[in-house]
């Protein structure tokens, strides 16, 4: 009895050690690494979401304490997303665009007796994009009941693009015939400058737990929800056709095609795990 009574003092004494050498440290710095889901609002009955992106983050945090219960987290992540659309057949037409070699094209800048501008129909594409983010988010924390505490996090996360492919399935057409004999095609890592918006912002919730398992060293745990409320890709509403990379047929006549944007906002749910020394 007299051996399991002095166990357990050495334990929780160990326990009460590590707690307090974490929760003194004013600044915590380590390596995260998340997975999530990406959800596309769309602002168009053009193109429509072919099922939930994915998501992949790895990067650094730093938590600054402000005081014993409240910190302030920011950092550096690489998020590496990948995001599904579809064609919709809106109103029963298709969806095509022009490209040379593995640019797609503004429609401004397309010459149809050119022999390098194809015509492509547009059924499924996916955008591979890497992002730069930074989060700025208030964390909100309990003390440490032993080796555990818990917090939630309310802030943003900004991203900036830093790359963007784009591989397409679909049809080849002839631009003679546009709306004629058709061959099944992909079209892979295209480029499309200007698709994606470079900026993109959302305001979230988070929640976890934080172990300190040894010193000051913690494993972290938390799963978190983020409104997009910037647009996805870039606004090409304006009067020039240079702006644009979609058409649909208006009839028979191509010149009275029918020019559109993709448009889109973005929300996530993630899960990230991180180690702060």
């Amino acid at each position: 009895m007299k051996k399991i009574l002095i166990g357990s003092g050495i334990i929780i004494l160990t326990t009460g050690l590590f707690a307090q050498e974490a929760a003194d440290k004013k600044v915590q710095a380590g390596i995260v690494l998340g997975s999530g889901l990406a959800m596309q609002k769309m602002g168009t009955n053009y193109i429509q979401t072919n099922g939930v992106g994915t998501d992949l983050t790895i990067g650094a945090n730093v938590n600054f304490s402000l005081t014993e219960t409240i910190a302030f987290s920011t950092g550096l992540e690489f998020d590496f997303e990948s995001l599904k659309y579809k064609a919709a057949g809106y109103n029963g037409n298709n969806l095509y665009y022009w490209y040379n070699d593995k640019e797609i094209l503004p429609l401004g800048d397309v010459d149809a007796t050119n022999a390098n501008h194809n015509l492509f129909e547009i059924q499924e594409r996916t955008h591979k994009a890497m992002y730069l983010t930074i989060p700025t988010m208030m964390v909100f924390k309990t003390n440490f009941i032993g080796y555990m505490r818990y917090f939630g996090k309310f802030g943003l996360r900004n991203s900036f693009l830093l790359s963007n492919t784009i591989t397409d399935t679909g049809f080849n057409l002839d631009p003679n015939a546009p709306l004629g004999a058709k061959t099944s095609g992909t079209n892979e890592d295209m480029k499309a400058p200007g698709e994606m918006f470079f900026f993109k912002s959302a305001v979230g919730l988070a929640a976890g737990a934080e172990w300190n398992f040894s010193g000051s060293t913690s494993l972290v745990a938390e799963i978190g929800y983020y409104y997009g409320f910037t647009p996805l890709h870039t606004n090409r509403n304006t009067e020039k056709d240079r702006n644009y990379t979609f058409a649909t047929p208006g009839d028979a006549d191509p010149s009275n095609d029918l020019k559109i944007n993709n448009k889109a906002t973005q929300s996530q749910l993630q899960l990230k795990v991180s180690i702060l020394f």
